[in-house]
Formats: C-alpha cells, sequence, structure tokens
C-alpha cells in the first residue's frame, strides 16, 4: 500500500523557523533572499492552515505563543535531521563529526592531544569549531559540543573536569610574589576588577594587598591573560589546561598557591538521540579518556 502524505505548505514551515530563529522578520526574510511582505504572507497563510496563532508583536518585536514555540522546537529538530541527512548523501556517506569548542579549550588542551585520535581513527573526518560564548548548542553548527554552558533540553552531557585556575607567570618572577607583583585578571567589569585575584587569595590564606604591587592588569579572556604572563606583564589566574603547555615548556613558572576551582565544569554535549552514533561515540569515548588522564596530572 502507498504511504499517502498531507499536502503541506512547506514553504510556510520553512518562513517561520527562520522568524522563529532569529525573532525578526526582517532578518528571516534577507537570510531566506524573500522580502517581508513575503514573510507575512506566509505565515498568515500558516496560521490558517494551523488553525493557531503563532508569534505575538509587542511593537517591533516578536515573540512566540505558547503553539509557536512548541512548532518552532519541533522544525529545529525536523530541519537538523534533513540537513545531517542531505550532508550524508552530498559527502557519499562520508564519516565526518564536527566537534565545537571555546578557543581557550581547543588550545589549551585538545589542540596537543589530537594527534592520538586522529591517529587511531583515520577513517573519522574530524572538523573543529570554534564556539562564541554564550555558544550556540544547534546541529546547524556541530555533532558534539564541549561547553560549561548547562545543556538544553533533548541533549544528554557527560563530565569532562572541573575548571581550576592556576598562579603562572614568565620565569623572571620565579623567586614569587615578594613585596607584590603586578596581578593581571581576567574581568574587565569596573565592579567586579580583581575578583578572582579575591577569590584566590581568600581560598589560600593570603593578603590580597600583600600579593599585589601596581594597578590592576585588566583583560577579557584567559587566552589573553595567558600572552600578557607570558610577556611579563605580571601574574595570570589561567585554567589549568591552558597553562599546562607552557610550563611544560618552560615559557611560564607556577607561583605558590593551591588551584582555584570556579564552580563551572567542562562538558560535553550530544543530541540524545544521537549518542549512539559509532563515530560521536567513538570520540566522546576517548574525551572522556583523555580527560581522566588530565585529572591525574600534577602542576606542582
Amino acid at each position: 500500500m502507498v504511504k499517502r502524505r498531507l499536502i503541506l505548505n512547506l514553504r510556510g514551515f520553512q518562513v517561520f523557523e527562520a522568524v522563529a530563529r532569529h525573532l525578526s522578520a526582517t532578518q528571516a526574510a534577507a537570510e531566506l533572499g524573500i522580502t517581508q511582505s513575503a514573510v507575512s504572507h506566509q505565515l498568515r497563510h500558516l496560521v490558517e492552515y494551523l488553525g493557531e496563532e503563532l508569534i505575538e508583536r509587542q511593537g517591533r518585536r516578536i515573540s512566540l505563543t505558547e503553539a509557536g514555540a512548541r512548532l518552532a522546537e519541533a522544525l529545529d529538530d525536523a530541519l537538523d535531521l534533513i540537513e545531517r541527512s542531505a550532508a550524508t548523501t552530498i559527502g557519499l556517506n562520508r564519516r565526518m563529526v564536527r566537534l565545537a569548542m571555546y578557543p581557550s579549550f581547543s588550545a589549551g588542551w585538545l589542540i596537543a592531544a589530537l594527534p592520538a585520535f586522529t591517529a587511531a581513527n583515520p577513517d573519522i573526518d574530524l572538523r573543529l569549531v570554534m564556539m562564541s560564548d554564550p555558544p550556540e548548542i544547534s546541529d546547524r553548527l556541530a555533532d558534539v559540543f564541549i561547553t560549561s554552558e548547562t545543556p538544553r533540553r533533548g541533549y544528554w552531557s557527560v563530565r569532562l573536569f572541573a575548571e581550576l585556575l592556576l598562579p603562572v607567570a614568565n620565569p623572571a618572577f620565579a623567586a614569587g610574589y615578594g613585596d607584590g607583583l603586578p596581578l593581571i585578571t581576567s574581568e574587565t567589569d569596573p565592579v567586579a576588577t580583581g575578583i578572582d585575584w579575591e577569590s584566590f587569595a581568600a581560598l589560600n590564606g593570603m593578603s590580597l594587598p600583600g600579593i599585589r604591587r601596581g594597578p590592576w592588569q585588566c583583560c577579557s579572556h584567559y587566552l589573553l591573560a595567558l600572552e600578557m604572563a607570558r610577556a611579563g606583564m605580571g601574574v595570570a589566574l589561567v585554567p589549568d589546561f591552558l597553562a599546562a603547555p607552557s610550563l611544560a615548556r618552560g615559557e611560564l613558572c607556577r607561583l605558590a598557591g593551591e588551584p582555584m576551582p570556579t564552580g563551572l565544569h567542562y562538558d560535553v554535549h550530544v543530541k540524545y538521540e544521537r549518542r549512539r552514533e559509532p563515530d560521536i561515540l567513538q570520540l566522546v569515548t576517548w574525551l572522556r579518556r583523555m580527560a581522566r588522564e588530565k585529572t591525574h596530572d600534577s602542576y606542582s
């Protein structure tokens, strides 16, 4: 018996999905290469077909109704599946896994360990994707994500390791804090400047005025803090995995103080229904093994 399908206005669903994703008819029209009036036309017909209001307008702002939010989530999953299937077909079933992570995570930990994975899995085409903060968690971006974010609904996650900050500096400062050293903080908000060092000093029973000399050296990212420390600008608190390569090469030295937990964790996130796909499972298993090895490393 031939399967029968409903005759659907697929273009209307595509337009609505773009509007729901951007929460903007203007941006949806630009992405789809159509006019705003065409977007409005498609949305109107889709509402008439479904008998449900999908969006609400508050002045120039757009929000989704409850029915619209349910439909947007279902369409997101459906279009992700279509895109994956199309990519597989175009790639002639080539085994490809896209891994997304923060720049600091890739530079400080993943890249150094990656040759072992590619050597052991030559048939897997691993593609690395840099994420912004906060990250976009979607199949459009990647198949596997490493973030410190709470996973969105529908995603399976596994813990890799906690974030620990180490005090590191140019070897010229190897003698220690002495009468105080310039301190590099990754907090650029004037209200929060130096709060990382306040927490570190409290954890280690130190006096912050006693270890700090001169004005704060401020930056907005751990990668910048690492480079500033390497350049001799002061002592930086950076994640242990990020500092490890420079410590091993002797480009940085570790100063006194116990590692400080930030309360953040690095986790692997995969869509729940894809967690057992062989290549994804192979990558996640390897990441977990490497993370276990990392927890046994010592920077003392």
